[in-house]
């Protein structure tokens, strides 16, 4: 298989798995963050709870989509290599 090809699988999914992990270190790094800022009084940089559950919110449904469209290209590309195999012989 020629690397076009591989490239074309590839993308959507490493696309997909950088959304989960940018969605998991925004959970777990921002929230261990804030609970340090409210123990130390660092009022300056603590993010109120109604905010960072929205930015996680918004973060969590921006992922879903970005899964969700990368794993519709990735079967999409998969479907066109097949074919083109099928069809190249």
């Amino acid at each position: 298989m020629e690397s076009k090809y591989i490239r074309r699988l590839v993308a959507p999914l490493v696309l997909s798995l950088f959304a989960i992990g940018w969605y998991k270190f925004s959970e777990a790094t921002l929230a261990n963050a804030n609970q340090i800022a409210l123990n130390t009084a660092n009022f300056a940089v603590y993010v109120q709870q109604t905010q960072f559950d929205g930015y996680l919110t918004a973060t969590r449904y921006i992922c879903y989509v970005i899964v969700y469209v990368g794993l519709a290209l990735f079967w999409y590309n998969l479907v066109k290599v097949v074919e083109m195999k099928e069809r190249n012989g």
